[in-house]
């Protein structure tokens, strides 16, 4: 809660407000009607004309409040009197300023407010009329305008001291009271105690397309709809014989009739009042056409979207997915029909964030935390943050887990995690989307065990065959012509061919299996990136490439397995190799980097075309697929790269501009 700040001027304001005699004075009807008039004319529960004293605000007036003052410190009025201009609050809950304050918590519940400040004769703003009402509401320019014509008769009343002043200023009220009615945006009638209408202002005759000479004198029953107008005679007779009471209205929804015939529903407010011992009523008109309009279709709106929900709650709890919704505080919202099926665990069981991990591998997340640490290039804790890192940062992020049900059977699944923001950008939870892979899981098991036995199979008879072909190509079957040795050469490269598909295929079956053994050691990276380039200076030859090697001083120590990481830099060598234009420079470079190891290898050759991108590191992955395309390869190597990499703790990637470079790199954990 902001307490009100003290005005500069605070000794002069309080030497006024005292100056004017009127704290701890009785009621008096002068001011009571200034506050009734404010009530009826803004249909308000709240209207008050507040003096601020130096430790409380002190009503002189007050409809619709008990209490005869508050402490300034939590009053509204102590910040209407910082400055000479209108002080509204729409919705005092929304405002960061009065939302705690003990006067919106508790009685009188104030939700809005407006108030003008009130001068004395020395300029002091020394107190306010005020209206207060326990809804929010929104008070226009002509509010306003309504509102400071109030406030400045309030404040002549304030500074009246003789006859001559006060009819001066009666009939300066009445200007004013006319001019309000006048310009006000509601239909205001009054009647008497008979039911005859006695004054109708201009909105009125602008809504009921009526001139004055119409309908002053006649019976008020002919601005509402035939079918009511016997039950209005009738109550209006009541309200003449047994009266409303001060301060009460009555809030009536009715439908008006034009002098046209046609009709629009209305908004009636009726409160009493007293002229030379009579009762007389005014009536408050306002046409809610638009707002009935506005409420019909906020139905039809609700309705639907009822329907809408209906649909996607029976989509979710049909289909054969998990779904888990968890809010920015951990809480699962949505443990959905399809996880509870899949699982074996109700909603009930999973209610929280950190009950979710019951459903993991202990071995799976610890291999999460430090795949995702080395791929977002920061530590990731254990828990939570390995499932949403990634969706926080809007990065896609699908993965296979198993998970455990709650019986104790395995099952392996493809999930996928977004965040979800709301209309204002802001983060408001996470939904995982959990597909069970078990058939696929099979299929491609089977698939890997028919490869992984042909293979086999293939490997003893093609070793027979490549070693016949060097046989007969080295004369072991005596002289051979010209023409047949052009045939053994292109039978013998394609046998080679063959055999290093054979040894991919092998290699990525390993891999998928968990088969492939490492044994890592701690040595420098450079000497391995070295041998790697005397290993494929010879396949370079031909294309006329040559590999520029620089480092950064020092050694990088990482934990690599010799053979494994060589075979990783041989692949992205002999791609660049391949790539790059005759008589081109491959560029290796190993640079240090906080807690990694980089190595980079750049060709200037096309590029990767954009359409191959996101599947450049998939198995038989290769831009050009055609039988005729000029660069050999098995598609292989990179899917086995990534998977060394990856095997390593480290991440594998690329950067490409078309025409110009493409650099692949990875990255390795440095050694303690």
């Amino acid at each position: 809660m902001l307490d009100a700040p003290v005005p500069a001027d605070e000794s002069a304001r309080m030497a006024a407000l005292c100056g004017l005699n009127i704290l701890d004075t009785p009621p008096e009807e002068r001011f009571d009607r200034i506050t009734r008039s404010a009530q009826r004319m803004f249909d308000c529960p709240i209207a008050l004309m507040t003096l601020v004293d130096s430790e409380r605000q002190w009503f002189k007036s007050r409809l619709g409040l008990d209490v005869p003052e508050t402490p300034r410190n939590i009053s509204f009025c102590a910040h209407a009197i910082l400055r000479n201009f209108p002080f509204v609050i729409p919705d005092a809950a929304a405002d960061p300023r009065f939302a705690d304050n003990p006067l919106v918590l508790g009685p009188p519940h104030i939700r809005f407010y407006a108030g003008i400040p009130l001068r004395a004769d020395n300029g002091a703003l020394v107190a306010t009329l005020c209206l207060i009402d326990r809804v929010p509401r929104s008070f226009s320019d002509d509010d306003i305008a309504a509102l400071c014509d109030l406030a400045q008769w309030a404040e002549l009343e304030l500074n009246v001291y003789t006859i001559k002043q006060a009819t001066e200023v009666s009939r300066e009220k009445e200007a004013r009271l006319r001019a309000i009615v006048e310009h006000a945006g509601d239909a205001i009638i009054t009647i008497d105690d008979q039911g005859l209408v006695e004054t109708f202002n201009p909105e009125a005759q602008r809504l009921f397309a009526c001139r004055p000479d119409q309908i002053i004198g006649g019976s008020f029953s002919k601005l509402v709809a035939r079918h009511y107008r016997a039950a209005v005679t009738s109550y209006v007779r009541a309200l003449a014989r047994d009266g409303i009471g001060d301060g009460v209205r009555i809030n009536r929804q009715v439908f008006g009739q034009r002098s046209d015939g046609t009709r629009f529903p209305a908004n009636l407010v009726v409160s009493e009042m007293h002229i030379n011992g009579r009762r007389a009523f005014t009536g408050l008109v306002r046409d809610i056409s638009a707002r009935r309009r506005k409420a019909d279709e906020m139905k039809r709106l609700n309705r639907r979207l009822a329907e809408t929900l209906s649909l996607q709650q029976a989509i979710l709890n049909s289909n054969n997915y998990a779904i888990i919704y968890v809010n920015v505080h951990g809480q699962v919202i949505m443990f959905n029909d399809g996880a509870q099926r899949m699982l074996g665990y109700s909603e009930a069981e999973m209610r929280t964030q950190s009950s979710l991990l019951v459903l993991h591998d202990p071995a799976e997340l610890e291999a999460r935390v430090h795949a995702l640490s080395a791929e977002l290039g920061r530590p990731i804790r254990p828990g939570a943050e390995m499932f949403i890192a990634k969706a926080r940062e809007r990065l896609p992020d699908e993965s296979e887990w198993t998970y455990i049900r709650k019986d104790g059977s395995r099952l392996p699944v493809l999930l996928s995690v977004s965040a979800v923001w709301d209309d204002e950008n802001a983060l408001s939870g996470f939904v995982g989307i959990a597909q069970d892979i078990s058939e696929r899981k099979k299929m491609e098991n089977m698939k890997n065990e028919f490869i992984s036995t042909v293979s086999h199979e293939l490997r003893t008879p093609m070793t027979s065959i490549k070693g016949s072909l060097g046989l007969l190509a080295g004369g072991a079957a005596g002289e051979i012509p010209v023409r047949a040795k052009v045939l053994l050469d292109i039978a013998s490269k394609n046998c080679d061919r063959l055999v290093r598909l054979i040894n991919d295929i092998l290699d990525v079956e390993k891999i998928e299996s968990g088969n492939m053994r490492f044994e890592p050691v701690v040595q420098p990276l450079l000497p391995l990136v070295e041998q790697a380039i005397a290993a494929t200076h010879a396949f370079a030859s031909p294309f006329k490439v040559s590999f520029d090697l620089r480092s950064d001083n020092g050694d990088l120590m990482v934990a690599a397995d010799t053979d494994r990481l060589i075979q990783v830099i041989v692949n992205l060598l002999s791609n660049a190799a391949k790539f790059a234009p005759p008589g081109g420079v491959v560029e290796v470079r190993l640079l240090r980097q906080p807690g990694y190891a980089r190595l980079s290898v750049t060709d200037h050759g096309p590029g990767i075309p954009d359409q191959f991108r996101s599947r450049i590191f998939q198995k038989f992955a290769q831009a050009d697929a055609s039988d005729t395309r000029p660069k050999g390869g098995t598609g292989l190597g990179l899917n086995i790269s990534k998977a060394i990499i990856e095997r390593h703790r480290g991440r594998i990637d690329f950067l490409s501009e078309c025409g110009v470079r493409t650099e692949f790199f990875f990255e390795l954990p440095l050694a303690a």
